[in-house]
């Protein structure tokens, strides 16, 4: 699939909780297919939601779920959904201008699916303003990050851009500071202030954010790490850094 930089992707989800996400969200969405036959909590959410959304269900055979969305798990759920959830680069500015303390992270090629969706999963649930995705070298947006966001990529908002070290420092111009997790960083994830406006660099899996985009970023950080293995998954390294933001914003009062 050609990326075409902030323009609507359409994905064809699958999976309960990702389409009644989609509806909760009140995603653009074309159709829904549910296993005839089912009604548990899930499919009955799924029916309320898409009652209230005025969204038509067609009930079919579970194997013509799969005709859609290939051969995958769906649990008895698809959907056909236009995504407009991105920001395009004249609305950049203002978008960012008006979010209040912005928190905004920045994937640096992350290129596996399954560790961009788990990424987006707890960028909505820590309330990230943006994420940040180049269009070339990164996941795109499809079926299997929606899956594995658990739908939380249809609550989050994103830019793409064709030049990430541009975009940094139009950033750094909004009076936005850049940490880059770097293994090698002599800084720790517990000294440095995160409750100023914030763009976290995050690097790909295997070689970490890029050296052209570490020398740019205002500081660089790392995950104290006490074992003998000297490095942590991306997903599960953002989530660690994206709490102590969250930590220092929202539950340190006693500081």
């Amino acid at each position: 699939m050609n990326v075409i930089a902030n323009k609507p992707v359409n994905i064809k989800i699958y999976g309960r909780q990702p389409v009644f996400e989609a509806l909760r969200f009140g995603c653009d969405i074309q159709n829904i297919w549910l296993a005839g036959g089912s009604k548990d909590k899930p499919i009955r959410q799924i029916e309320k939601a898409a009652q209230k959304n005025n969204v038509k269900i067609n009930y079919v055979d579970k194997n013509d779920i799969q005709k859609v969305v290939g051969a995958v798990v769906h649990q008895g759920a698809a959907a056909d959904i236009n995504y407009h959830n991105f920001v395009n680069d004249e609305l950049l500015d203002s978008f960012v201008t008006k979010s209040k303390n912005p928190f905004i992270v920045i994937l640096d090629q992350i290129q596996d699916p399954h560790n961009l969706g788990a990424i987006l999963r707890t960028c909505e649930i820590t309330r990230a303003d943006l994420i940040v995705l180049p269009v070339k070298g990164s996941a795109p947006i499809n079926a299997t990050v929606a899956k594995t966001s658990a739908g939380a990529l249809f609550g989050l908002k994103i830019h793409q851009t064709e030049n990430l070290t541009q975009l940094i420092q139009r950033l750094q111009q909004k009076g936005i500071f850049a940490f880059a997790a770097a293994v090698s960083a002599k800084q720790s994830i517990f000294q440095v202030d995160f409750t100023n406006p914030t763009a976290l660099v995050i690097g790909n899996e295997d070689k970490g954010v890029r050296k052209n985009i570490q020398i740019i970023c205002d500081e660089l950080i790392t995950i104290p790490q006490l074992g003998k293995l000297n490095s942590l998954n991306a997903s599960v390294s953002t989530a660690i850094i994206m709490y102590e933001v969250i930590r220092q914003r929202y539950f340190n009062h006693g500081k």
